[in-house]
């Protein structure tokens, strides 16, 4: 099942198969809509494809099987369409390290404007807004390798908002950082979305995409399980691997409706009152 929207669909997998080198299939028949403006998490365990999906909607990576479109253009991998393509989908890695190399920062993230096209200016405009948006201006000299890991994370965020993409995709954003970082990022993803923004992110950590997600993705041995909102989602058994959010479980529990973070710490303040 999928949801249905009112905007016009962004990207579209057809029927879609994908395997490794080795033969070894990954992907199973996919059949996905995304529609624009959406705020979706992917869930699945370890090998359940995640990041081999996050390679299709980008063009990484070609499918054995099936077609993958963007508002209706199907993608033929030629050179100049992958780039244009790109150029509307950022993606940023789980491992920063493997996207930041420039000798600085600000030279890091105007690297991708630049091979766009843009002048020099532009693509110092374009870094000195993106930076300014992540909230790494102070840090816009020094070398990526002397970054903490949230502030690399966020350096990578960086690099691909210059480029001004209509679909972010970010593969484990929040693995390795603390509470506080994590919380910097959800807002940054926040406000990404509230731009309009398309956000896609996987994750392992159930309560973090049910704290911002508006659907779930949920993935499991390479096939689609699900594509559907919190209640539908968390109201059927899941595939070994996701847990059902805290706050969620504290709403079925009570009797109510799917609750927030928020609402879900209220209830329990409630109930400790009561006792």
């Amino acid at each position: 099942m999928e949801i249905v929207l009112e905007e016009k669909e962004m990207i579209e997998l057809q029927n879609v198969y994908s395997s490794y080198p080795d033969g070894t299939e990954v992907l199973k028949q996919i059949n996905l809509t995304i529609k624009k403006g959406a705020k979706i998490a992917v869930l699945g365990a370890s090998g359940s494809g995640k990041s081999t999906l996050f390679h299709h909607f980008t063009g990484l990576v070609r499918p054995y099987k099936g077609t993958v479109s963007l508002n209706g253009e199907v993608l033929t991998y030629k050179k100049k369409q992958l780039q244009e393509w790109r150029r509307k989908i950022g993606f940023v890695m789980q491992n920063p390290d493997m996207q930041l190399f420039a000798p600085t920062v600000e030279e890091d993230i105007m690297y991708g404007p630049l091979q766009l096209g843009w002048t020099m200016s532009e693509a110092k405009n374009a870094s000195f807004e993106a930076m300014e948006a992540c909230g790494i201006l102070p840090l816009r000299y020094k070398p990526p390798h002397a970054l903490s890991m949230g502030e690399k994370k966020r350096a990578a965020i960086a690099g691909v908002a210059a480029m001004n993409p209509d679909v972010f995709i970010l593969d484990e954003p929040e693995a390795g950082l603390d509470p506080a970082n994590v919380k910097k990022l959800t807002a940054l993803i926040n406000d990404f979305h509230n731009r309009g923004k398309t956000v896609i992110v996987s994750t392992h950590h159930v309560d973090f995409a049910y704290e911002w997600a508006d659907q779930f993705i949920i993935l499991d041995k390479g096939r689609l399980i699900r594509h559907d909102t919190a209640s539908i989602v968390f109201s059927e058994t899941l595939p070994p691997g996701i847990e059902v959010p805290w706050a969620y479980e504290i709403g079925r529990i009570n009797g109510s409706k799917p609750l927030t973070k928020t609402d879900a710490l209220q209830v329990i303040r409630d109930l400790m009152t009561k006792m």
